[in-house]
């Protein structure tokens, strides 16, 4: 339970932010260093209010106080990375605005989490393998070329750049017993395309890692006719061994797979991303496509990952799909998130969106971080899910009177929330869900606590309108949600609700 302390915290924390929206920008970039303080989201070289502020603003606007905002105060790319100051290094969120507030008053410390092992950087002697359209050209040893292929038959380093029309880099160690080390593939604006195969494809190795280069874009994607023969079932990035997807030390390099007729990402063993910019999208409507699928485990520690699929989002076979810090952003046409075990989240932030949004067979375990699921044929069930340190609200919504097809009410119907706060204006929390619903799944650590009530606002209508209205549920189409520890079941609930009487337009 929260204490009126916190509760006062929070109150105080919306106030300050509403103020801050009308004050002045004060700029220092003139007088001194760019401040690398964690915690200094406004760079002025110390840790205060206004960090808190800056945070709250830059999440709940972001065209105008985000990075590269609209607004001359906006936060700057090296206050956002200060702002990650939880300790959890899972991307910036509410819970650093918390943070900074805990830190002030003496009762917490200011971390970005970060290890001491920094992530994979390329070394001077690694290999250089160029891409050059129709060829490629290899600096170094262990990478034979042969037309358009580059196979790799050592562990090491290999740094690659420029474009591939069609073609692949094959891993492919021949003992990977005697040569059990990691071959570490760094793209530095690579851009791949496997028309007839894998662009990336393992065929025998201990351990794989993708590392994607700050600040590259690279590209991954297949063409316009689907794979056949041996690589008929196979993904644009393929793995017969364990793979890893890794970020440099700021994380901001951007691999982006597009499978036009694959699945994206496959692997036979484990799958884990620790860090980068993954989008992925999957178009073929036809076979349904996977986002990531691996037959043992799926984990996601780090970085930002972004998929839409016409399949399964994140998918295992045999094995858990973890979430242990990050961001996670998932939209499905078939199941957003699917584990053959269990569904384990500890950290970060999951939204995921699908026909189903969590599937597991065994359990589906939410221990920390922010979960935003929505579902439009069926909720999670609820007998599977362990909820431990924070409460799980389960919405079974009525049909959108105004769908006649199949009743969902689209995703600009999004939920926002707040503590109903009696000594002041509550704040509001949003996530915008990530396609039509009618079950939904919201669980937020240090956000949503058992033995409080809750009060839900859609907020679809706000800009067009000028007002918002609150969801309701049950008979007696209740405004507010009372939260229990464990799992909460609200039915009959109307995302459409009601205006709320101090906020009915005027005639």
């Amino acid at each position: 339970m929260k204490s009126n302390g916190l509760k006062k915290l929070f109150a105080g924390l919306s106030a300050a932010c509403l103020a801050a929206a009308a004050m002045p920008a004060v700029s220092f970039a003139a007088e001194t260093e760019v401040s690398k303080v964690v915690g200094d989201a406004n760079c002025d070289g110390g840790v205060d209010m206004s960090d808190a502020v800056m945070i709250m603003q830059a999440l709940s606007n972001p065209n105008k106080y985000g990075r590269g905002g609209t607004d001359k105060t906006a936060i700057t790319d090296q206050g956002w990375q200060n702002a990650d100051c939880n300790g959890a290094n899972d991307g910036v969120s509410n819970n650093d605005a918390l943070a900074i507030q805990m830190y002030l008053l003496g009762k917490g410390e200011l971390s970005s989490g970060k290890t001491d092992t920094p992530p994979e950087q390329p070394v001077a002697d690694a290999v250089k393998i160029h891409l050059r359209n129709t060829s490629i050209e290899v600096e170094g040893e262990n990478a034979t070329v042969e037309g358009t292929t580059v196979t790799i038959t050592k562990s090491g380093e290999y740094y690659i750049d420029g474009s591939l029309d069609d073609g692949q880099i094959n891993v492919n160690i021949p003992d990977e017993k005697a040569d059990a080390e990691t071959v570490k593939l760094f793209l530095n604006n690579a851009n791949i395309t496997g028309r007839s195969a894998p662009a990336i494809l393992v065929t025998n190795a201990e351990n794989t890692s993708i590392n994607i280069v700050d600040g590259t874009e690279n590209t991954i994607s297949d063409g316009d006719t689907a794979y056949a023969g041996d690589f008929a079932k196979a993904a644009v990035i393929e793995a017969k061994d364990d793979i890893t997807i890794k970020g440099g030390e700021k994380s901001d390099g951007t691999l982006t797979v597009t499978a036009n007729k694959q699945d994206a990402v496959s692997c036979n063993n484990d799958i884990k991303i620790n860090g980068g910019v993954i989008k992925i999208d999957t178009k073929n409507e036809d076979s349904k496509t996977d986002g990531i699928k691996a037959k043992k485990s799926v984990t996601v520690k780090n970085g930002t990952v972004k998929i839409d699929a016409t399949g399964d989002g994140i998918r295992s076979s045999k094995d858990a799909v973890s979430f242990e810090g990050g961001s996670a952003k998932i939209k499905a046409g078939n199941d957003a998130v699917q584990a053959e075990t269990t569904i384990d989240i500890s950290d970060g932030i999951v939204i995921a969106g699908g026909d189903r949004g969590l599937t597991a067979v065994t359990a589906v375990n939410i221990t920390g971080g922010t979960v935003i699921a929505t579902a439009t044929d069926k909720q999670v069930a609820s007998e599977l899910i362990k909820a431990e340190g924070q409460p799980v609200l389960l919405f079974n919504c009525i049909d959108d009177a105004t769908n006649e097809k199949d009743g969902t009410w689209k995703k600009d119907y999004s939920f926002n929330w707040a503590v109903k706060a009696p000594e002041s204006s509550a704040s509001h929390t949003v996530y915008k869900f990530q396609k039509k619903y009618k079950y939904v799944l919201i669980s937020c650590k240090n956000d949503i606590a058992a033995d409080e009530k809750q009060t839900f606002i859609h907020t679809a209508l706000l800009e067009s309108e000028g007002y918002s209205r609150q969801i309701t549920h049950g008979d007696d189409k209740s405004t507010v949600f009372e939260v229990k520890a464990g799992v909460n079941t609200y039915d009959k609930v109307d995302p459409m609700g009601v205006i709320p009487t101090s906020e009915e337009p005027k005639a």
